[in-house]
């Protein structure tokens, strides 16, 4: 990695702009039950943006606390607890963004999007 600070900066902002994301878009789903999805997909919805906020501050406290960053971690190695639970919960989030995008697939079933196209003869 060669840039690592950069790296880190780009990943946090987008876990934690993806996490407070998918809240906005549960409490947006729930206004607009029962229209477009299920009271049961709302609370799924909720769950996993509960569970992804709930794991990205750990993620970024022991990410800080698990100290120099290397590439081949070694249980014996200092800060290798916090650096294991920081990736623990980095992955959770990571699932949670998969699984709750996943939540939208009934939601788009029911949309069409019909494209039409024309070349225009002064072109």
């Amino acid at each position: 990695m060669a840039v690592p600070a950069v790296h880190d900066a780009g990943a946090l902002i987008t876990f934690i702009c993806g996490v407070l994301y998918i809240l906005l878009q549960s409490f947006i789903s729930y206004k607009s039950c029962p229209t477009w999805n299920s009271r049961f997909t709302c609370h799924i919805r909720m769950a996993i943006s509960v569970i992804a906020f709930i794991a990205v501050v750990p993620m970024s406290v022991f990410s800080v606390l698990g100290g120099r960053k290397r590439l081949d971690w070694k249980p014996s190695d200092e800060g290798y607890p916090y650096h294991l639970t920081s990736a623990i919960c980095e992955w959770t989030v990571a699932f949670g963004f998969n699984m709750y995008f996943l939540t939208f697939i009934r939601d788009f079933q029911g949309v069409s999007i019909h494209i039409s196209t024309e070349i225009h003869e002064d072109f």
